[in-house]
């Protein structure tokens, strides 16, 4: 049985309209941009793009959320997210976006692999899976018509 793991990766963004509107742009986008490359992958089992509302009724958002949940270890994973330019693109958005960013410019598959990891609020929390297959079990049992 390969192992899942959730990626909760939690981006505080800028107040500013522009970026509220591209952030809300990139939501809305999300699942249409990203499917050939998720299906590509061959370990992915879900993929969600949020919003996280400002609190006490402040309009806009306070943050991004992309929650993942994938087959086998972090690093590998992101990995195979790095050598795709659509997603390195869509990562150097989502840094310029930032409340903070990364201290440096993102250069390497290392540099990206922290900036991921210290936005995973998901690192050490317990994690339900209620079937023991991987995405290749299941693809093989039940083909995409």
């Amino acid at each position: 049985m390969t192992e899942a793991n959730p990626l909760t990766f939690l981006v505080p963004i800028k107040q500013e309209k522009e970026i509220q509107d591209k952030a809300a742009a990139a939501v809305a986008l999300f699942v249409p941009l990203v499917t050939g490359g998720l299906d590509s992958s061959g370990i992915l089992h879900y993929a969600n793009l949020s919003l996280v509302p400002n609190p006490e009724g402040k309009p806009g958002a306070y943050a991004i959320l992309l929650c993942t949940v994938f087959d086998g270890p972090m690093n590998p994973y992101l990995d195979f997210f790095w050598k795709n330019d659509g997603t390195r693109a869509a990562f150097k958005g989502i840094s310029e976006m930032a409340l903070v960013p990364p201290k440096t410019e993102v250069k390497t598959p290392a540099d990206f692999q922290n900036f991921i990891n210290d936005h995973n609020i998901s690192k050490g929390n317990g994690f339900y899976r209620g079937y023991p297959q991987s995405v290749e079990q299941i693809r093989a049992k039940f083909p995409k018509p």
